[in-house]
């Protein structure tokens, strides 16, 4: 089949050309708008099924006036002196900063305005003509400020050095329109001159909330996908040149890929839009550069072979044709063998990890058709100039055995310095294999118990990945420094009970049971303040009724239109909704936590425990109970992607251990194989565990979430070329040389090949640190310095040291279990660490 293509490709080189350009170009027109076809946000995509997303639904249908969805929080705030915010401070919020915010709440109303004031000119737009704003209408549902009759109390801090205007969207926190809400906020307060000289002196005003974060985070992710393209193509140009010492060669690797990308992206914009695929913000990030990986691998790979046809002074195009027919298996093996282990994440309950698995696997298909047909045209379309300014009579090394495009790509860049190194490595494995494989492991361990200590402490908040000067972290630090830190997320409680009334007195008091007994545990279980029905604007504010009785004329009247506004909004009373209408109370407990922090989570567990065991036997009884806020999430989150990372682990490891075995037809070295690939994701998750603890100890609250499971799929998949390299060649050498002297044979022969490899592999996946996100930075490391662990350590020291004992007889009886019985004697030889050399 290969040889077919080989032959086809040559011969109608020009139509392969046209047709990739004619693809690249009318598919990308086709595509639609990448922003319009992925999906944002984190909790969106967990399995409907969670709890939360369940307290979520009731929520929405409970209290259809008060918008689940997202709010920017502006801080006003007076941090010098100790009267805290005077008269004149409380009056510019509400004469000032709330008429602003209206204006870009409702921009047409003000122009209408601002229309009828100035002259009509003939000239004017027809009054059919939609105006901007129509296009683009605004997401700000309401303003509330400190004169906000249901929460306007809550919204004072208790120092009375600031206070909080919430200004509330019908959009979720992660959607791209809330980018425009922000941006024009920020221009209000930051860059409009005559608003700034409306600000009191020693006032501060800063933005927070969840949408304000969604903002900087889809900022962010734009950046960082800029500058990981960015850095992943100039690092592949570096180091192409430096290998190949010949420019226009090196671009031919480059345009490939770079063709590949642009239409796999395409190809999944537009599968996204005809809903066949999900996709997520940022996963172009990943395949991005798995394909500059891999796809850069598999060029070199054809050019080698296309290097050594050429020497073996075939024509130019013989040449590229007997190296697609060579090289055609190995690749499409390579690529079968990467998109099968990234594959195994479609089995995962969390949406982003499925579809991260489908996107990967999917475009890695688009590279590997490019290496087989495009870069041989390419080396049609310029010939002998490909090679300027070096000549054909160098040649380079050939090796025997099942060839891989990773191991091709790193002979050549294979120098014979290399072959020093790794020839005093196989002389020193010679004398001390024993000895050399035991200090190895005993240095990497205690990383990899690291890896294992801190496995759970993963960070899952939002602001951990953003730069401390971003506005929403700048803005979130305001607030905490005069509210708990719960306030920015509150801990709701959801009660559902189609047998209790919960706005008469009998659900009063039952909730009024539950709220005693957990303020009896205030302190153990971390609770700032309690807001329900019964105590509205928390523990410290005096009862609404109790005040209200002592009322007379229009002031009870008020106060009696206010408890009705206060009862609505923690009881439903929603006339549509039969099923739920008085049946539904919320409570809201603001932690002294950080919502987003991991201690969070166990407090939400503490918290409970508490409530199950103090609910009172009347809300017991056939009710609901749900638990929704951001704290509820990503505990879900958490359950979820936990699950998943076993789940995915044992698939992917299964997976590569049979393709192992079907290549290498050795049960017990492909199992040993894969213990040292997990042991070397091990050790690297615990050296990224140190590093990132080491660069900021006070602030460091733990590896970004998706981490571990990206790090470990792609580290073993791409990777795995690695393994069957070196056991092939072992396998080659071992016929003519025997068991030890082969595997020595065979080090000597690719430790410099396998090193080298890693060089370029962790090269792109560095280009990952390029971006702000932290988790992203993170991700990057990681996997560059897995990849140069597996290519210096494991592979060329941890695998030969523990094969030339198992040829030995270190092992005794054992030896022929563990894959070596064809090269025991009668009699194993027991000697630990010979001092002669073979």
């Amino acid at each position: 089949m290969f040889r077919v293509l080989g032959n086809t490709v040559v011969r109608y080189w020009q139509i392969f050309l046209v047709c990739w350009v004619l693809a690249l170009i009318g598919i990308s027109y086709a595509a639609p708008e990448w922003s319009t076809v992925v999906q944002n946000g984190e909790f969106a995509f967990m399995p409907g099924d969670s709890p939360s997303i369940q307290g979520e639904k009731l929520f929405k249908r409970a209290f259809p006036d008060d918008l689940l969805a997202s709010s920017i929080v502006i801080v006003v705030r007076r941090e010098h002196g100790d009267q805290g915010l005077m008269p004149k401070d409380l009056k510019f919020i509400e004469e000032k900063l709330k008429p602003k915010l209206e204006e870009i709440a409702h921009p047409e109303e003000h122009q209408d305005q601002d229309k009828t004031q100035s002259d009509q000119k003939e000239d004017l737009a027809p009054k059919g003509d939609s105006s901007e704003q129509t296009k683009n209408p605004s997401n700000i549902s309401r303003i509330r400020t400190y004169t906000d009759k249901t929460i306007g109390d809550l919204l004072q801090s208790e120092d009375n050095k600031a206070s909080l205007v919430i200004v509330e969207l019908s959009t979720e926190f992660l959607d791209q329109s809330n980018g425009k809400t922000v941006e024009s906020i920020e221009n209000l307060i930051q860059h409009d001159d005559e608003f700034k000289k409306s600000i009191e002196p020693g006032l501060d005003i800063a933005l927070s909330g969840i949408a304000t974060v969604g903002r900087d985070m889809i900022r962010a992710a734009n950046q960082s996908a800029e500058a990981t393209e960015l850095w992943t193509v100039l690092l592949v140009i570096l180091l192409l040149i430096i290998i190949y010492r010949a420019p226009i060669l090196a671009l031919i690797p480059l345009f490939t890929v770079f063709v590949s990308v642009k239409i796999a992206l395409s190809v999944l914009a537009i599968l996204g839009g005809w809903g066949i695929v999900g996709l997520f913000s940022g996963i172009e990030v990943y395949v991005t550069v798995i394909l500059y990986g891999a796809g850069v691998d598999y060029c070199l790979f054809l050019i080698a072979r296309h290097r050594e046809e050429l020497d073996k002074e075939c024509t130019f195009k013989e040449a590229i044709s007997n190296s697609i027919a060579t090289v055609g298996s190995a690749l499409a093996a390579s690529a079968g063998t990467t998109m099968c282990g990234i594959g195994m994440m479609v089995f995962a309950e969390f949406g982003k990890f499925q579809q991260a698995g489908v996107a990967m696997a999917l475009s890695l298909s688009f590279v590997l058709l490019a290496s087989l047909t495009l870069s041989p045209a390419l080396l049609c379309l310029a010939g002998r100039l490909a090679y300027w300014p070096q000549t054909f009579s160098e040649r380079v090394a050939i090796s025997a055995g099942w060839l891989t495009p990773s191991s091709v790509m790193a002979r050549l860049m294979q120098r014979n310095w290399t072959g020093s190194i790794w020839d005093s490595v196989s002389q020193a494995l010679l004398r001390s294999p024993g000895k050399i494989w035991l200090s190895t492991f005993l240095v990497l361990f205690p990383f990899a118990l690291i890896s294992l200590a801190c496995y759970g402490n993963l960070s899952y908040g939002l602001l951990s990945e953003l730069p401390s000067e971003d506005p929403s972290v700048v803005g979130t630090k305001a607030v905490q420094g005069h509210y708990p830190a719960g306030a920015t997320g509150p801990l709701t409680l959801l009660f559902k009970n189609p047998q209790i009334n919960f706005s008469d007195a009998e659900g009063r008091a039952a909730i009024e049971d539950l709220t005693d007994d957990l303020l009896k545990q205030k302190d153990e279980l971390g609770i700032a303040d309690i807001r329900n029905m019964t105590k509205p604007f928390g523990i410290g504010a005096a009862d609404e009724m109790e005040k209200a009785k002592d009322l007379r004329g229009l002031a009870k009247i008020r106060a009696i239109s206010r408890i009705k506004l206060i009862k609505n909004y923690y009881v439903s009373s929603e006339p549509d909704d039969e099923e739920n209408q008085n049946h539904v109370t919320r409570m809201d407990l603001i932690l002294e936590k950080d919502p987003f922090s991991h201690d969070s989570m166990k407090q939400l567990e503490r918290v409970k425990k508490a409530v199950k065991k103090s609910l009172p036997p009347d809300l017991r009884d056939n009710s609901e109970l749900f638990y929704i806020g951001a704290t509820a999430s990503i505990s879900d989150l958490k359950n979820v992607t936990d699950q998943d990372q076993a789940r995915i682990d044992i698939l992917v490891l299964g997976s590569v251990f049979i393709i192992l075995v079907i290549l290498l037809r050795r049960p017990a070295i492909s199992a040993y194989l894969i213990v040292s690939v997990f042991f070397s994701y091990l050790v690297t998750l615990g050296i990224t565990f140190a590093v990132f603890w080491a660069l900021d100890p006070h602030n460091f609250t733990g590896l970004d979430w998706k981490v571990p499971m990206f790090l470990f799929t792609i580290l073993i998949a791409v990777g795995e070329d690695y393994n069957i390299y070196l056991i092939t060649r072992i396998d080659e050498e071992q016929k003519t040389k025997g068991p030890v002297d082969g595997v020595i044979s065979a080090l000597k022969n690719t430790g410099g090949i396998i090193s080298s490899c890693g060089i370029i592999m962790a090269g792109t996946f560095s280009s990952l640190m390029a971006g702000t996100l932290v988790g992203m930075q993170q991700l990057g490391f990681a996997l560059a310095f897995g990849v140069l662990l597996d290519t210096f350590i494991i592979r060329p020291i941890i695998v030969p040291a523990y094969l030339i004992m198992l040829y030995r007889g270190y092992f005794g009886s054992w030896g022929k279990y563990l894959g070596a019985a064809q090269f025991l004697e009668t009699k194993p030889q027991p000697e630990l660490d010979s001092p002669h050399v073979k």
